[in-house]
């Protein structure tokens, strides 16, 4: 079991019944990481450069082809792509470099591959879907996203399988409706989520970013509102009681998992999800037939967010252990 840390909160509220004093409550702050220290804000500086220099050496490969595209040959332009993947991936490997300079050198390859692709279908004019390129895409990056276990590697490589599905669903002609395409959506997402809280709780994955977390349960919650949304527009078609039902569960094993581990986030993002749908249902019941019904809409959502809050700070407060 995963014993709860002490916190900035936690410690505020000790001082407050006790004679600790301002001065042994910061040092204990400096000494337990609780404040940023030189050497954190030296990595994070590191961190954020680094990053950004990548981000910006992709941006100017790309543009690189965008501006220069008609006066290069065909064999020049997919060998610069190809040699900055191979020189990118033998410095993954064969040197000593950080392990975090090592993953962002994987992930720039990784996108390398997807302009790889681009310009090899511009090239030869493949005549392939868009979903042929982002599937060859999302597997030709699977092995090096296992090798790195990188979060935003993973990410990246999350949207590419999410996009992926979304454009063989409009392209290869199915008869999936929006709500069941985007409740598929939401649950392969959700699966993700409580896939890698199984192995973090397991200890076989550690220093998972919290942010890489509420980033895929944001675009499972979007997919899940969407999917309802799209259902309520369409007049309630065949099967949206069942994937009401089914977003109702997972909410609810959501929601239970917040007061368990005493976090606001899945508090905050679902009620919020339940506050659209709600309003989108009274939107699309009344149609807007009377003066009122903006009123109505406005005085819900202003008194639903307004008791939401409260509700949180109240919650928030009580494990906290403030009266």
């Amino acid at each position: 079991m995963e014993k709860p840390g002490v916190t900035r909160n936690v410690i505020h509220i000790i001082s407050r019944h006790s004679n600790w004093p301002a001065q042994g409550i910061t040092k204990y702050f400096k000494q337990n990481h609780i404040y940023a220290d030189k050497a954190g804000w030296a990595r994070f500086i590191d961190i954020a450069l680094l990053s950004l220099g990548a981000a910006f050496c992709l941006a100017g490969v790309v543009f690189f082809f965008a501006y220069n595209w008609a006066d290069l040959h065909k064999f020049l332009k997919l060998g610069i792509v190809q040699l900055l993947i191979v020189v990118a991936i033998v410095l993954s490997v064969f040197t000593n470099w950080p392990p975090l300079v090592k993953n962002i050198l994987l992930t720039a390859a990784s996108i390398l591959t997807g302009v790889l692709f681009a310009v090899f279908g511009q090239i030869y004019q493949t005549g392939a879907d868009a979903y042929d390129f982002f599937l060859g895409w999302t597997v030709f990056i699977t092995l090096w996203a296992l090798a790195s276990n990188f979060a935003p590697l993973w990410l990246i490589w999350l949207a590419l399988v999410n996009t992926t599905f979304v454009l063989y669903i409009q392209q290869v002609g199915t008869t999936w409706p929006a709500m069941v395409t985007f409740l598929v959506m939401f649950l392969f997402n959700a699966a993700i989520i409580a896939l890698v809280q199984l192995l973090i709780h397991s200890g076989k994955l550690k220093d998972v970013p919290k942010w890489f977390n509420k980033i895929v349960v944001l675009g499972a919650v979007a997919c899940a509102t969407i999917s309802v949304l799209a259902g309520i527009f369409k007049r309630y078609p065949e099967g949206w009681a069942l994937a009401v039902l089914i977003i109702a569960v997972v909410y609810s094993i959501a929601i239970y998992y917040s007061f368990k581990k005493r976090s606001l986030f899945y508090l905050c993002v679902i009620p919020l999800s339940v506050i659209i749908i709600v309003s989108t249902l009274i939107i699309e019941t009344t149609k807007f037939n009377s003066s009122g019904v903006l009123l109505l809409i406005s005085i819900f959502i202003i008194g639903s967010v307004t008791l939401l809050a409260r509700q949180l700070i109240n919650l928030k407060k009580h494990w906290d252990g403030i009266n």
